[in-house]
């Protein structure tokens, strides 16, 4: 389940246990008077950043997979892919992909085999329907079945089927609805969702304990209003394979992270019109409620991970970080990364640490990573 962007920034500015599952349910609100201090964060920083040594090329836009079976690190853009492995520090070429694709998300599956579905060419004079696969074994490339949609920007979730489901994203006609489409690893082929799914790129999606998805937010690319991020939460249930509302945010945003907690609680922060503002899903009463915000102003947020310890290491353009303790509800504070980046990754390794790969142009071959 557990599966990061200044052009988008821009283009968005510019354009701007179980057993217990009511996620059906509307839930109300999130109150605005629960907000916390920023004064929160201001101890002792925890937590250290070291250099590891630079990929072979400069990525942004990129995907990074943790490959569970050995551990290493499949990175792939538009130009090529490399695997890392961080145990020795070493990075080494694999095969590029069979179509150069960009805004793409990459999903291991329970084989270990890794899907990349959609994308777009640099230029957005073209968005693929079609998805391959790549196989850790022989580390090849081969196609498998294409999407009924072309899309990109859109989400790519592993559920507890082993099937993938893909939701919203931008399709090359304006207005147009993309369906969710769930994908089949055993036959290699695509099917559709039912209900009602408002058409969004930029979403975020998670699975609950309950092996449903909560979906929030997103881009309203379609739309000619000033008004194009959106609020909206979704409960996608494999169950029945449809769509039920979850309620708003209270800060509507696109390109948003969206943890799930050990509590099984969902932590929403960052992405474009969220600003600081953290909140909270509670998937038992279907409730929203805000979390004290993000310590540092402003700054966008480029990447939130959730460690072994159950924090969250939440990271901004400016290279600040901080950790989210969700059993104190408080803010810690970290140091610094040794590089500012944004359009990068975050990968939670086995080692519990986390991998920063890339980023904007002044760091788009540096690595560096966070120990706890």
């Amino acid at each position: 389940m557990k599966t990061t962007r200044l052009s988008l920034l821009l283009a968005g500015f510019a354009s701007m246990a179980a057993g217990c599952q009511p996620e059906t349910e509307t839930p109300e609100q999130a109150p605005t008077a629960m907000l916390g201090s920023h004064e929160a964060a201001l101890a002792t920083p925890v937590g250290t950043w070291t250099r590891d040594a630079s990929s072979l090329s400069a990525h942004r836009n990129h995907t990074a997979t943790l490959m569970r079976g050995t551990g290493d690190v499949l990175v792939t853009d538009g130009s090529g892919a490399e695997v890392y492995n961080p145990y020795t520090n070493v990075w080494r070429r694999t095969a590029s992909l069979g179509t150069a694709r960009y805004y793409r998300p990459a999903t291991e599956l329970a084989s270990g085999k890794i899907l990349v579905s959609g994308g777009r060419t640099s230029d957005w004079s073209t968005l693929f329907s079609s998805a391959e696969l790549y196989d850790p074994a022989t580390e090849t490339w081969s196609p498998t079945g294409s999407m009924a949609t072309p899309r990109a920007g859109h989400s790519s979730t592993l559920l507890d089927s082993g099937k993938v489901l893909v939701v919203g994203g931008n399709t090359p006609v304006r207005g147009q609805a993309p369906q969710a489409e769930v994908y089949d690893p055993e036959t290699g082929t695509w099917s559709g969702v039912s209900g009602a799914f408002t058409p969004r790129a930029r979403v975020s999606a998670t699975v609950l304990y309950s092996g449903k998805v909560l979906v929030t937010g997103g881009y309203l690319w379609w739309t000619s209003s000033s008004n194009d991020t959106s609020a909206e939460a979704n409960i996608y249930d494999p169950a029945t394979n449809s769509w039920s509302p979850a309620g708003s945010l209270a800060r509507a945003r696109h390109g948003h992270f969206a943890i799930r907690l050990y509590s099984g609680n969902v932590l929403i922060v960052g992405g474009i019109g969220g600003g600081n503002t953290v909140e909270l899903y509670d998937p038992y009463n279907g409730t929203w409620s805000l979390a004290p915000p993000f310590p540092f102003d402003w700054t966008p947020l480029f990447s939130a991970t959730m460690l072994y310890s159950g924090e969250v290491l939440v990271t901004d353009a400016s290279g600040q970080a901080a950790l989210y303790d969700p059993t104190t509800n408080t803010w810690l504070p970290a140091p610094n990364m040794n590089q500012h980046r944004f359009d990068h990754t975050a990968t939670l390794l086995h080692t519990g640490q986390v991998l920063m790969v890339g980023g904007d142009s002044s760091g788009g071959r540096t690595v560096e990573r966070f120990t706890r």
